[in-house]
């Protein structure tokens, strides 16, 4: 922890300060008399000025963070830089600092607090105008017999629920997280996350584990950020969710999964794409660890009062991890998805479909991984210039990079 080693690294300075002046009040003592305890009491204070330290001594701290920097190409043409290579902030897993730590109240209860910031650069696409994102900023108690409640703003219960899995493939593309902000409408509007939890102001519980299992529940609201044209709402959208996750071993064989239901009422005046949305959805992962092999995959479907937002998904992912060469665990992976859109009659949602494979190599020595995913992204029908090209449309998308963890 960084309190704990500002504090060995004071106290280091300080007996080193105090041997080297001792040697020299020892020579001048009969001299000096009185003045050497003086001159010795200075120079200690002077040296615990310079000292980092942190707030108190009852909390602890510890600071941590990655960066996530990547190469992408594609082939839209209607998409931002097509055929052209762009360095990117990857938003798969973005570059990001924070800050935790926590106080023990008694054995077997805790506060802590939880700061992290998310540095998006012109949502990654120019660093002329960069900004910081508020991605977790809340506080909790923790009991080891009634489990952990949060409040302040952090991830949804159903926060990647659907996407778990136990191959090191999570810092490549999911749901349009990084591509989606280079390619075209149609693309975006069909394949962006509208499944997974986000991270919202609410107030959230989690039990203790039993026997593999936790159970979550949550409320949380929207902020006046969501108002949006052609409406301003007075009163923002409200989430109620519940998910239960499982995490085991056995035999040599690791199991992941979770399944979770998200209510969102949406208080805005009503009209287009505006309605409550009802998500269910469920995602498991299997690695055989002697061999490396996993599989992973996962199923969502959102009903909605509006037509427009009613749609289902679901995804699959194999591959092996293993580390082959010494430096750390290769991941090698191919993967397929498909959305199935109910309103096909609303300009700019589609049914489509993706396939692609990737490698991801880590650097155990450097806390790094280095990857590599290819995607191809196909749409039913598309949409362009306000009339409909009937028939497929596709596009392809190349990202390399390597994310570094501090």
């Amino acid at each position: 922890m960084i309190g704990g080693l500002f504090k060995s690294a004071s106290r280091v300075a300080l007996v080193a300060a105090a041997g080297i002046i001792a040697g020299g009040v020892a020579a001048q003592a009969a001299d000096l008399g009185g003045n050497c305890c003086a001159d010795l009491e200075e120079r200690v204070a002077e040296l615990e000025a310079t000292a980092a330290r942190k707030g108190n001594r009852k909390v602890s701290l510890t600071v941590y963070g990655q960066v996530n920097k990547a190469l992408l190409w594609h082939d839209d043409e209607d998409g931002y830089r097509s055929d052209k290579v762009t360095v990117r902030d990857n938003d798969a897993a973005m570059s990001r600092f924070g800050f935790r730590g926590e106080a023990k109240i008694r054995p077997d209860l805790t506060a802590g607090y939880h700061i992290e910031i998310g540095v998006r650069e012109d949502l990654g696409t120019s660093s002329s105008s960069g900004s910081l994102l508020v991605r977790h900023n809340y506080l909790y108690l923790d009991s080891q017999t009634f489990g952990r409640v949060s409040l302040g703003q952090t991830s949804q219960v159903t926060d990647g629920l659907y996407h778990i899995n136990l191959g090191n493939t999570q810092v490549t593309p999911q749901e349009m997280d990084e591509p989606g902000l280079v390619l075209s409408g149609p693309f975006t509007d069909t394949f962006a996350g509208v499944f997974d939890g986000s991270r919202r102001q609410g107030v959230y519980y989690r039990t203790p584990t039993l026997a593999g299992f936790i159970l979550s529940a949550g409320w949380s609201n929207g902020t006046q950020s969501d108002s949006s044209w052609p409406y301003t709402p007075d009163d923002a959208d409200d989430h109620w969710e519940v998910a239960l996750r499982y995490a085991g071993e056995f035999n040599g064989v690791r199991i992941a999964a979770g399944v979770g239901y998200r209510e969102e009422e949406d208080n805005t005046p009503a009209g287009f794409g505006y309605g409550d949305n009802q998500i269910w959805m469920a995602s498991a992962s299997i690695m055989h660890t002697p061999t490396g092999l996993f599989v992973s995959g996962g199923y969502a479907d959102r009903d909605s009062d509006a037509l427009e937002n009613r749609r289902d998904s679901f995804w699959v992912q194999a591959g092996v991890e293993k580390n082959w060469f010494g430096p750390g665990a290769t991941t090698l992976f191919g993967e397929y998805g498909e959305v199935d859109v109910d309103n096909n009659a609303w300009a700019g949602v589609h049914d489509g479909s993706y396939w692609g494979g990737g490698v991801v190599q880590k650097i155990d020595a450097a806390a790094m991984d280095l990857y590599l995913n290819v995607r191809k992204y196909e749409l039913d029908s598309y949409w362009a210039n306000e009339e409909k090209l009937v028939g497929s449309h596709d596009a392809t998308v190349v990202v390399g990079g390597a994310i570094i963890r501090f």
